[in-house]
């Protein structure tokens, strides 16, 4: 169910549509958050952000997160999981169901590059390159061999809850506001 009001962005022609439901303006930068749907077999792009500490939830459904070249967790829904700056990570729909996947990034700046990318796709696009290009000025590497990186620890799973006393405050608050629609109550 995607029945919120946020910013929506388009990635890639013909995928799924992220919507922004935390932008980083709303709490003076401290983080953004968004969310995506996963239709069945589906897989998000492969990441690693230099600068930014990134929470996983599986808002509905069942993820697998994919960190470095072995490390799998599996994230059902209200679940969630940190991924540290600097790993390389890969989020994937698992089970028999749809998922909806939350994220939260702190500091919120590499928000302006999905902003950015959802220009460029609309004007001319997805263009690899220059992709690629754009995520580096924000300290975001993206290529599938990043996820073949070494060996890397298995994301600790924990409730929504538990790992968002790792969010900046305003952000934590505001996620758990945007996001009660999907999480258990406390």
């Amino acid at each position: 169910m995607m029945t919120k009001a946020a910013d929506q962005l388009l990635l890639y022609p013909g995928g799924y549509p992220v919507f922004i439901d935390v932008p980083q303006r709303q709490i003076g930068g401290a983080g953004t958050a968004l969310r995506f749907a996963l239709p069945l077999r589906a897989v998000n792009f492969p990441l690693s952000h230099a600068r930014e500490s990134k929470l996983v939830v599986a808002l509905a459904g069942e993820l697998t997160l994919r960190a470095g070249a072995r490390a799998h967790a599996v994230l059902r829904a209200g679940q969630a999981a940190l991924v540290p700056p600097d790993t390389a990570h890969r989020i994937a729909q698992h089970g028999d169901r749809p998922a909806v996947v939350g994220v939260a990034l702190w500091p919120g700046t590499v928000e302006d590059a999905f902003r950015t990318l959802d220009r460029m796709v609309e004007q001319r696009g997805f263009e690899h390159a220059a992709v690629a290009a754009l995520f580096a000025r924000y300290g975001v590497q993206w290529d599938a061999a990043i996820t073949q990186q070494g060996h890397v620890r298995v994301p600790d799973v924990t409730t929504f809850r538990a790992a968002s006393r790792a969010l900046p405050p305003a952000l934590g608050e505001r996620l758990a506001a945007c996001w009660h629609e999907w999480l258990p109550p406390a």
